[in-house]
């Protein structure tokens, strides 16, 4: 529930070790390299590898075989391969060239059945024709077609009658005639006009098609089958050579990735060259995890010129030191609503489990319904479990706070008193605790959200204290809205107002007000040049006069004022959405009512659905936007720098 240390890691080598080393960081998954900026000072002693990258020609064709064969890419243990790079691209080439044959034969046959197929079922609707093809086809004085005509152009060829032509209808279903029509060989271009104005489908008789319909249905069905037995052994052949070389393949793509991802790290090295220089020598910075210092070093031992040199992650100013949130299983999914505000800097405060604690109450505060929670459970379990979406597992949680406080409401897919019998077995109580929307209770819900609200923003603050003294920040710290003086200022206003509500008891006596509203107030006015003050820096006469200075902080001091307010009404939100829940429920049973019994179960499942995609969606915006504007703003700034790590993926992607 903390960021992860870091350390400064300098890695000075011998350039012959070079992509070894680079091999080396890749590898670790936790190397985050920095670009070392070259000093003018330095002049050509140092300079950058160009980007090249030689492998990676042979990896694309290495990709192509993969998603020829249709095997997964995955990672192999390459150690034992014993080919150089040289057999490696001859082994490549030569499978290739193998396997690309495959395709060009499958996809003849494949064709010749498709063609034979569609000879059979054209030939279906001949079988009556008890004549030889052979015969017809020789015909020298005429010319047939065979084809078929729709129906209603069937019942208009009795307007043709005195054309030269002889028509003869086969089979028929609703739509066509299968049909065959004769011309003379001097009238067939005057026939084939007209029935193509009547939108005849002209199929065509295929050249092997000999004898009568059946015997040319027999003859092409031993044909489909020989060509079926053809095509099923060259498939096999086929999966054979693949099932044979398939290790040794991803054996091959899994040294090719990884040599060729580490080549990317190339642009981040500096090698030192020069008259001067014996031995080229390279140089490169990062940073990784404290933890991992002794097996990262390790990882290098065989590389005899490499040295790995741990340094502070900060003693080098001239990198911003990255972050790297470490929390537990619980918290941990909510580090996305964390990066989406951008992540700490690295001497600052992780606001994950605040916000993870804050977000799962106030979410089930907001949506509390047992039956509503245990469904967003699962749902968000299936999400996980089928797409991995991390949405899936922030969804199992808040679905159990929403079922806790569901028990609270008494509430079961908006059914508010099926829980009843179980307050009475085990608390003695004739019915549920908190009934939403009774008068009385809904004054109580809403003085519990701003209750809430004010416990939410004055830790904020607290966080921000605690963050701006760890920075050595305590302008801001004593003075700042949102540190010392904000603090008192807003808790005093507070606690005379619940003293006032509550116990009709009066403070806001001049010996109060003073101290803990008008000094507070005034503090936070001088914030800017208090601030300098303790810093030791000269104060500088304001740019636009002492006038447009008290102007201006007068105006900010009323913001100030009118944020707390506004802030804390906020989360009158809270509330709401707990009658609005209640009284969406309300109407789901409304409707299920009117619409009768045969129509109630339905009425109440699809209500049911409707509620939970429709509020559930709108009370977890509104949680993440109370999280941020009201919370978030007060103590985090997200100006930190991201931890990546040079990692290599062995999925398929479009840079493979």
């Amino acid at each position: 529930m903390s960021i992860e240390k870091m350390t400064l890691v300098n890695i000075v080598g011998q350039r012959r070790d070079l992509d070894a080393a680079l091999l080396q960081c890749a590898a670790s998954g936790i190397f985050h390299p920095e670009t070392i900026p070259v000093s003018p000072k330095l002049g050509d002693k140092f300079k950058k590898l160009s980007e090249d990258n030689p492998y990676a020609d042979m990896l694309k064709r290495v990709v192509d075989i993969l998603i020829m064969s249709g095997v997964k890419p995955a990672y192999r243990d390459y150690s034992s391969l014993s080919l150089d790079r040289e057999n490696m691209d001859d082994f490549i080439r030569d499978f290739t060239g193998r396997l690309n044959a495959y395709p060009q034969k499958i996809g003849a046959l494949s064709e010749e059945i498709a063609q034979q197929q569609q000879a059979l079922i054209q030939l279906e609707h001949v079988m009556s024709l008890d004549v030889d093809f052979d015969a017809i086809f020789a015909c020298q004085y005429l010319k047939v077609r065979f084809g078929r005509i729709p129906t209603e152009s069937y019942e208009k060829l009795s307007f043709y009658k005195e054309r030269p032509f002889i028509f003869q209808s086969f089979d028929h279903d609703a739509d066509y005639h299968w049909c065959v029509y004769f011309a003379p060989s001097e009238e067939i271009d005057m026939v084939d006009n007209m029935f193509s104005s009547l939108f005849f489908e002209r199929i065509r008789i295929p050249d092997y098609a000999h004898g009568t319909p059946s015997e040319a249905k027999a003859y092409i069905k031993q044909c489909l089958e020989d060509e079926n037995a053809k095509k099923e052994a060259l498939e096999k052949e086929r999966d054979k050579l693949i099932a044979e070389h398939s290790e040794l393949i991803l054996q091959i793509y899994s040294k090719l990735k990884c040599i060729s991802d580490s080549l990317k790290l190339k642009k981040y090295v500096l090698v030192m060259t020069g008259e001067d220089t014996v031995v080229e020598t390279f140089y490169m910075t990062g940073f990784i995890p404290q933890c991992e210092e002794a097996a990262f070093k390790e990882a290098f031992g065989a590389l005899d010129s490499v040295d790995i040199i741990y340094q502070p992650p900060e003693i080098d100013r001239r990198f911003k030191v990255p972050v790297k949130l470490k929390n537990n299983r619980f918290f941990r999914p909510y580090e996305q609503f964390v990066e989406m505000y951008g992540v700490p800097s690295y001497k600052g405060i992780d606001p994950t489990p605040f916000l993870a604690i804050t977000y799962t109450i106030l979410f089930g505060i907001m949506f509390g319904d047992l039956g509503q929670g245990i469904l967003i459970s699962i749902i968000g379990w299936i999400m996980f479990k089928w797409k991995k979406m991390n949405l899936g597992k922030i969804m199992m949680r808040i679905g159990v706070s929403s079922a806790v406080f569901g028990c609270l409401y008494g509430s079961v897919f908006g059914f508010e008193h099926v829980l009843d019998p179980v307050y009475k077995a085990l608390f003695g109580l004739d019915e549920k605790p908190i009934e939403p929307l009774q008068p009385d209770m809904i004054n109580i819900i809403l003085l519990s959200a701003i209750a809430l609200g004010v416990v939410l923003i004055l830790s904020s603050m607290i966080f921000n204290i605690i963050l701006n003294f760890k920075q050595k920040e305590y302008g801001k710290a004593l003075f700042g809205q949102n540190g010392i003086a904000g603090l008192v200022f807003y808790g005093s206003v507070i606690t005379a107002a619940v003293l006032m509500m509550m116990f009709n008891i009066n403070i806001l006596t001049p010996a109060f007000i003073l101290p803990c509203v008008v000094l507070p107030i005034l503090l936070i006015f001088l914030c800017e040049p208090l601030s300098r003050a303790i810093k030791k820096h000269k104060l500088e006469k304001p740019e636009d006069g002492i006038g447009s200075f008290i102007l201006e902080s007068f105006f900010e001091c009323f913001e100030v004022v009118l944020s707390f307010v506004s802030n804390t009404v906020s989360f009158l939100r809270v509330g709401g959405f707990v009658l609005s829940h209640a009284g969406m429920m309300l109407v789901v049973f409304t409707l299920a009512d009117m619409a009768g019994p045969v129509a109630y179960i339905p009425v109440v499942i699809i209500g049911n659905l409707f509620v939970m995609a429709l509020e559930g969606l709108i009370a977890g915006i509104q949680v993440l936007r109370l999280e941020f504007y009201e919370m978030f703003s007060r103590f985090f700034d997200g100006d930190g720098k991201e931890y990546e790590p040079v990692t290599i993926s062995y999925e398929l992607n479009e840079e493979n």
